[in-house]
Formats: C-alpha cells, sequence, structure tokens
C-alpha cells in the first residue's frame, strides 16, 4: 500500500503542478496584467471559475487516471482494494468530478467576492488566486479519483 500512496502523492504534485501553470497562463491571455479585474458578468472573473473548475477537475482525472489504467494493464501497478462512490468508467467519473468542481467551486468563489465586496480585483493578486486555485482543486480532485482508477 506505501507503493500506491508514494505513486498518488507524486501524481497528485504532478497534477497539482501543471494545472497551477495553466491556471497563470490561461489568466495571462484571458486577462492580461494591463488592467484591474472585474469580478461580475459572463466572461469576468467570477465567471471564468467555471470553466477553469471544469477543465481542472477534468484533466485530473481524466490524465492520471489513463495513466494509471495503463501501468496496471502493464503490470506496472497492481490494483487494490479500495471501495468508492465514483464511477468506474474514467470519462463519466471525470465528467462527474468536472461538473461538481466548477459548481461547487465557483460557488464558493462568487461567495467569497460576495462576501468581501470585490467589485474590482488587481490584476497580480487575481492571478495567484486563481493559480493556487488551480493547484488546490488538483490537490482535491486527483487522489481520491487516482484512487478510484486503482481499485480492484
Amino acid at each position: 500500500m506505501a507503493v500506491i500512496d508514494a505513486y498518488v502523492r507524486k501524481e497528485t504534485r504532478i497534477s497539482m503542478a501543471i494545472n497551477a501553470m495553466l491556471s497563470l497562463l490561461i489568466f495571462l491571455v484571458v486577462f492580461g496584467l494591463h488592467q484591474p479585474v472585474e469580478s461580475w458578468g459572463l466572461g469576468r472573473w467570477v465567471f471564468d471559475f467555471l470553466p477553469q473548475s471544469f477543465m481542472i477537475a477534468l484533466m485530473s482525472v481524466l490524465i492520471p487516471g489513463a495513466i494509471a489504467h495503463k501501468k496496471l494493464k502493464k503490470g506496472v501497478l497492481a490494483p487494490v482494494p479500495h471501495s468508492t462512490i465514483l464511477p468506474r468508467n474514467l470519462l463519466v467519473r471525470g465528467l462527474v468530478l468536472a461538473g461538481a468542481s466548477a459548481g461547487i467551486g465557483t460557488a464558493l468563489v462568487a461567495g467569497l467576492v460576495w462576501l468581501t465586496g470585490m467589485e474590482i480585483i488587481a490584476p497580480i493578486p487575481a492571478l495567484l488566486f486563481k493559480s493556487t486555485y488551480g493547484a488546490i482543486l488538483a490537490l482535491i480532485v486527483t487522489p481520491p479519483a487516482l484512487r478510484a482508477a486503482l481499485a480492484a
């Protein structure tokens, strides 16, 4: 079991790093650093958490899950006893977690922005928040999704 735990930790760290970097790059393309970012409205900062959350969760399930499946088939990893409520099918599992992440994550960010009353956000803090959010979401989603992929 220690081998599996180490494998899950390693894949989770990789997922976190990739998703933090992708969040940073996409922020730069969408919002840039030249002016403050508006919080509310279609295509604005809070709205952007919908596609960001969906895609981060989806990729945090599909890519590590596909890699784990390949390693299981080759015998590099052995299936482990693990019960899960997540769907067995990789794509369905990804879509379920992506949909839940988009809804919950965006609602939490919207609530935080609403409670703080931030109508506009300076670009650097907005960028750092989105990049950190990408890493944290990968940290939350990748381990249970990967353990489900490795379940016997």
